[in-house]
């Protein structure tokens, strides 16, 4: 994964493939694991097509387990209310009728690929519209991401076809 962004808040990582996390690698490097087959099927049946997203809270480890939580649920519905802001849903599917967003991107299709939001420790001491507009700024991070990806692999697709128009003089 490669770092997209990183804030006072959080570490924004992507990959455009779409990934398991470290979580469900651990069950599937086990072959003798009792719940491998579930999560195997569980991952070969997933829709690709669709942001993987995540929110990663080991730098807080430190912190009692009701802090993590509170934390990371802080960031998962701040992500989220940043995904219906710009016409996506909670999986990165574009949301059909453009009354919800507010076409601040000019961005066609779905997100995909994986992105892990890692938690720093300033966001347990942080109010909630600083969370916000720091995720905005994450997905906007995202958007630009996916644009350049989507420029760089239109470009070399256009260099493929006309090097394949025979020359007829």
């Amino acid at each position: 994964m490669k770092l997209i962004a990183s804030t006072n808040l959080y570490f924004i990582r992507y990959d455009p493939r779409a990934l398991a996390p470290p979580v469900a690698k651990r069950y599937l490097g086990a072959p003798f694991h009792p719940i491998r087959p579930k999560i195997a099927h569980m991952y070969d049946t997933r829709d690709q097509n669709t942001l993987w997203w995540r929110v990663a809270i080991y730098p807080l480890q430190q912190y009692r387990r009701v802090v993590r939580s509170w934390s990371a649920r802080r960031t998962r519905l701040a992500f989220e209310q940043a995904l219906e802001a710009r016409g996506f849903d909670r999986e990165g599917r574009r949301i059909s009728n453009n009354a919800r967003g507010t076409g601040k991107t000019k961005m066609s299709g779905n997100l995909t690929g994986s992105l892990e939001i890692i938690a720093r420790e300033a966001t347990i001491r942080e109010q909630y519209p600083t969370i916000q507009k720091e995720m905005s700024s994450a997905l906007d991070a995202l958007l630009r991401a996916k644009r350049q990806q989507n420029q760089a692999t239109g470009d070399s697709n256009k260099r493929k076809k006309r090097e394949r128009v025979p020359d007829t003089r």
